[in-house]
């Protein structure tokens, strides 16, 4: 849905925190397959418990699961942070997907943008911040199109 984009730092807000990184247009999926794992990252080690056995991983924030938990817990601040942290890491637009993607309002990517350039050394751009399209679908669309590449390709070449 962004074919302008060589490259994309992708969470997934859906009921499990997910993440995604995209190079070449293509999801990067490292070594181990483990590349992207987004929910897992610490941002408070004294924070809540999460199910991976750790605390403060990102997903405890930032998840659907954890905003029923915990209503009016400030996910927007949570997420500026983990953008602003790993936008250092991956230097790339982000795309705000998943589940509760299609609730973000203009003025929530204004205030999230906002925060993640709050203290930043490297200012974020309206045109780095996107939402993607297609909500709670992501992954499974994502899914579905590698086997689809995987089947047309041998008709194509």
């Amino acid at each position: 849905n962004h074919p302008q984009l060589d490259s994309a730092l992708v969470f997934l807000l859906n009921p499990n925190l997910g993440g995604a990184i995209i190079t070449g247009h293509e999801v990067h999926q490292g070594n181990h397959m483990r590349s992207g794992l987004i929910e897992h990252i610490c941002i408070d080690p004294d924070g809540p418990k999460c199910y991976c056995g750790n605390h403060g991983c990102l997903e405890t924030y930032c998840s659907a699961n954890a905003l029923k938990v915990t209503a009016g817990m400030p996910i927007k601040d949570h997420l500026a942070f983990a953008i602003r942290n790993l936008n250092l890491v991956i230097d790339s637009p982000v795309i705000i997907s998943g589940y509760l993607a299609p609730y973000f309002l203009d003025a929530d990517m204004q205030y999230l943008l906002n925060k993640v350039n709050e203290g930043s050394l490297f200012q974020m751009t309206e045109d780095q911040l996107l939402i993607g399209n297609h909500g709670q679908y992501t992954p499974a669309i994502g899914a579905a199109l590698y086997y689809i590449k995987e089947f047309l390709t041998p008709v194509v070449s």
